[in-house]
This record gives structure tokens, C-alpha cells and sequence, in this order.
């Protein structure tokens, strides 16, 4: 930063949420840009503090899946990123929502969740190979569960390993779930996964890194600006990698077309 003659100020955070409320302030003191250093997580709680403003992100990737940097044009090497933030060009994005908490990259409900749960105790294994061992693990026990789905001119009722609404192509570490996602289209790609037996599971989880999954008859994609799920159990979920979990219930997920201006490497208009 000081190389580049970008001035500053710095926080650190020491426990979860807090870079939602340093944000909060932040945006309250009249800062014009706000950055996240590290990875999805902290830019989904930076961004949660920031929405609504006219505060401009930016990020400086350090985290171990970095799926929201590589779908808005951010550039992983940290000297890059940080040039991003001296020279980038300012591009507009959308976000999604649910239940009053908003995402940058992707909302996965049920097997996702779970891994999501499982990568966040890992203590050895981190970044994709943590997220592919997770994966396999998940896939042997995970049991499937009934869920209603209803989108425009579209509705399911049946049981799935997972659901979910993606704001970029990958999630869990450059898992292309939803392959042809675009981050300003102001439409969530919605991926659905029906129920499979778990050496099918393990057998898909390659074809499901490489976003080759996407002709398997267990698989649904649809695009839409909003989706209500209807549960019956509490299940795992994530949110940006974020895990917590969802209660049963009915539930809206809609997207928030260009919400969030970026720095990006990416100049949308050349």
C-alpha cells in the first residue's frame, strides 16, 4: 500500500462479525473505500457492514477458497490486488439475500452446508484439498431431505442433497457449481441436486469441480431473480463459506441487482 501511495488505515478483527461492525463505523467516519484483507468470510461480513452506502470494496485475497475475488476480477496475487486498489476499475455488482443477510458469491443449503461445517473444524488441511476432503466425507453420510422449491414459472417438491443460489461460478474452493454464473446479470443462478446414492456421490464429485456435472439427471439449474425454499428440518447452510444453521420454515432468497460497487481489474466497459 504505501508503494502504491495509497493511504490508509487498519483494523484487525478478533472474533466473528466484527468486520461487519468496523465497517459500520468505518462507512459512519466517511471513508470512501473499504477493504477486506483475507478471504470469502471476511469480505461477506466487510460487505454486510458496507451495503447501502456509497462506500466502494475492495479486497486483498488471503483466504483458502477466494471463489468472490476470481468472479468479480480481483486478482489473487496480493502485489496485484493491491495495484487493483490503486488503478482498478470501479464495477458494479450484484448481491444476493436472505433473511436480511446479504452474500457476495453463494448461498448453499444442505450438503454444501455441511462441508462447509466440516472445512471450518479442519486444523491440518485447508484451501481446495481441505474442501475436497470435506466433500468426501459428506458425500458418504450426508442424508438427503424433502424441500419445496418455487421460482418464476418453476416449482419442485422432493428430495435433494442440496440447494442453493449462486452469485458467482464456484464455490468451496473453485467448486464450479453453477459454471455459468455471472456476478452482474441481476439473476441468482439456482442449483438443485436430487437425492443419489453415496458411491454416486463420490463418483460426481470431480465432474462437480470441473462444472461438468451440469447434464446428470440429478442435477437442476434454473436462473432466477428469487426463490422461495420451504423446509422441514433445520439443516446446515452456508453463506459465503459462512456456516450456520437454517431453521424450518419458508424462505426467500433474492438477488439485489448491482448493489455493491467493486475495484476490479476488469474494465465491464471496453
Amino acid at each position: 500500500l504505501d508503494a502504491n501511495k495509497i493511504p490508509y488505515e487498519f483494523r484487525i478483527t478478533t472474533g466473528p462479525g466484527q468486520a461487519t461492525e468496523l465497517a459500520k463505523d468505518a462507512v459512519g467516519l466517511g471513508f470512501g473505500q473499504i477493504v477486506s484483507v483475507g478471504g470469502d468470510g471476511t469480505a461477506h461480513e466487510v460487505v454486510n457492514g458496507l451495503i447501502g452506502s456509497r462506500v466502494v470494496f475492495g479486497m486483498i485475497p488471503t483466504g483458502g477458497g477466494n471463489d468472490f475475488p476470481k468472479a468479480a476480477g480481483i486478482p489473487l496475487e496480493i502485489s496485484k490486488a493491491v495495484e487493483t486498489l490503486a488503478n482498478g476499475f470501479r464495477r458494479r455488482v450484484d448481491v444476493g439475500l436472505l433473511g436480511g443477510r446479504y452474500f457476495i458469491n453463494g448461498l448453499g443449503i444442505g450438503l454444501d452446508g455441511a462441508v462447509s461445517y466440516r472445512y471450518r473444524s479442519m486444523k491440518l488441511l485447508r484451501g481446495e484439498v481441505g474442501y475436497i476432503w470435506g466433500a468426501v466425507q459428506e458425500a458418504l453420510i450426508f442424508k438427503g431431505f424433502p424441500v419445496e422449491i418455487a421460482i418464476p414459472d418453476w416449482s419442485y417438491n422432493g428430495l435433494v442433497l442440496l440447494i442453493g443460489a449462486s452469485n458467482g461460478p464456484s464455490q468451496g474452493g473453485d467448486f464450479k457449481i453453477a459454471p455459468d454464473a455471472t456476478i452482474d446479470d441481476g439473476l441468482l443462478d439456482i442449483h438443485v441436486i436430487r437425492d443419489m446414492p453415496p458411491i454416486r456421490r463420490l463418483i460426481q464429485i470431480p465432474k462437480v469441480r470441473q462444472g461438468k456435472h451440469l447434464s446428470l439427471e440429478e442435477v437442476i439449474i434454473k436462473r432466477a431473480p428469487w426463490m422461495e425454499i420451504g423446509l422441514e428440518h433445520m439443516l446446515p447452510a452456508h453463506l459465503d463459506g459462512e456456516s450456520f444453521l437454517l431453521e424450518p420454515g419458508r424462505h426467500r432468497v433474492e438477488v439485489v441487482p448491482k448493489a455493491l460497487e467493486v475495484l476490479s481489474s476488469i474494465n465491464v466497459d471496453e
